[in-house]
């Protein structure tokens, strides 16, 4: 019977596959295909083990409804769970706020890079058009150097965006 599960079980995974590839979900395609390869390689040999891990995980959730399903506490305990609650719905929220405004902060950083790429390449292809007819001229040289401090500060923006996207 364990075997006839998993196998259904993995029946299922293919069919969620099939369904999120038409929607071309890569990060959930991703984890479809390492969960079946998972459940293939680690239980195909003893499927009799991931039907015990199922059958406790549902016994879990049994008793979790049950328990949510008891009779409403007394006015002191419901007075605290809601404080409780209330508190730590600030606090997601206040983690929500942080989030949305390093976003707003994050949109403006990647608007000016684009804006300084723009300008820079623009301040390039003038001076290449420039140099080709006076290649000694001082405003060139100048230029150039302006370019160059361009250049340093992008890729120094870049640097540090691309770290802190990563943290």
């Amino acid at each position: 019977m364990a075997t006839i599960l998993l196998q259904n079980l993995l029946i299922q995974v293919d069919e969620q596959l099939d369904r999120v590839s038409q929607e071309k979900n890569l990060l959930l395609i991703h984890n479809l295909k390492r969960i079946r390869k998972l459940l293939q390689g680690k239980y195909h040999g003893n499927p009799m083990h991931i039907a015990v891990i199922i059958s406790n995980c549902l016994r879990e959730e049994r008793r979790i409804l049950a328990a949510a399903s008891m009779p409403v506490q007394g006015p002191l305990e419901k007075s605290l769970q809601n404080s409780v609650v209330s508190e730590r719905q600030r606090n997601v929220e206040h983690k929500v706020s942080a989030i949305k405004n390093s976003a707003q902060m994050t949109d403006q950083d990647v608007k000016y890079l684009e804006d300084l790429q723009e300008e820079f390449d623009f301040r390039y292809k003038t001076i290449q058009s420039l140099e080709q007819s006076d290649k000694n001229s001082a405003l060139i040289k100048q230029e150039m150097l302006a370019l160059q401090a361009m250049l340093n500060t992008l890729d120094y923006k870049r640097k540090v965006s691309d770290m802190f996207c990563h943290l």
